[in-house]
């Protein structure tokens, strides 16, 4: 599984880096009149472009959204083709993408090493306490696992996971690089569900011994349930973060980026997802929530 992980993700960061090749070329030094905020397919990634955007508003400069880019390569192709002035995301994907061998994982030093990993022409902002990193949730009583690792690497543990939501490889593949790679551990399966209640459900009826969720992205269940500490930060840090393109913005639209990251936090995150999927449009939610922090 962990051979597989590198490979894919080997093959991903040389198609983005041939995409991103060019923008230091293609930048300009006076400020777009018109920024545009692009976003991926998610209600995340969605949900955040129109968080950005409104903070952008607020500067008083029109802004445009253009979501459902497609996933990360498509947005970062459209970041690098100029059709996007910037995206939110999240700072260990983007560091996985840019810097495949970086064993960072404490939020800090993503941070610091996302910076270092940027091609020419990009930038990212203040980074968010708002996050979206992978968790391992149990029932009470239902394990006598003290950490991700200890479960992960139990015989026979079942792990519960929500469609498209966490990549089981990204579950297991936790081992430092210094370290062997671990030939015992031993799962039934991974159990795939259609949403979150319905994982929930399953983990409290005792079908799964644990969920592997995303703290913000499985909505507001996830603040009821119980997560193994992460102490060692096994799981990178995944902080909400925006990714732009140098000369197009004006210093007041990258202070309106620190003013978002200063406000926004993972259960704020959560709770506007599950508004999202309730069918609230993504836009209304971000405003309602600009709105209470005077953004």
């Amino acid at each position: 599984m962990t051979v597989r992980s590198s490979v894919l993700a080997a093959v991903a960061v040389i198609s983005i880096a041939g995409l991103l090749g060019g923008c230091s070329a293609a930048t300009s030094t006076d400020p777009v009149a018109t920024p545009v905020v692009g976003s991926g397919s998610s209600d995340l990634s969605r949900l955040l472009a129109q968080i950005y955007a409104g903070g952008l508003r607020s500067t008083g400069v029109d802004v445009e959204v253009k979501e459902d880019l497609g996933d990360r390569a498509d947005y970062l192709a459209a970041l690098d083709r100029g059709e996007v002035t910037m995206v939110p995301d999240l700072t260990g994907e983007l560091l996985r993408t840019f810097d495949t061998l970086s064993d960072a994982t404490e939020a800090e030093d993503v941070y610091t090493e996302l910076n270092r990993s940027l091609p020419s022409g990009l930038s990212v902002g203040d980074y968010a306490t708002a996050e979206d990193r992978i968790a391992i949730a149990v029932a009470s009583g239902s394990t006598s696992a003290d950490t991700p690792r200890d479960l992960v690497f139990s015989e026979e543990a079942t792990i519960g996971t929500v469609e498209g939501e966490v990549d089981p490889l990204d579950v297991v593949n936790i081992l430092p690089r210094s370290e062997p790679t671990f030939t015992g551990a031993s799962f039934s399966e991974f159990m795939v569900y259609p949403d979150a209640q319905f994982a929930v459900d399953e983990l409290n009826s005792g079908a799964v011994a644990a969920l592997a969720i995303r703290t913000a992205s499985f909505g507001p269940l996830a603040k009821d349930l119980t997560t193994l500490p992460d102490e060692d930060h096994v799981y990178p840090a995944q902080n909400v973060v925006p990714l732009y393109r140098n000369g197009l913005l004006s210093e007041s639209a990258l202070r309106s980026f620190s003013m978002v990251a200063g406000e926004l936090t993972t259960a704020d995150l959560a709770d506007m997802i599950g508004e999202v999927r309730s069918g609230v449009p993504s836009g209304d939610v971000a405003g309602r929530w600009l709105g209470e922090h005077t953004l």
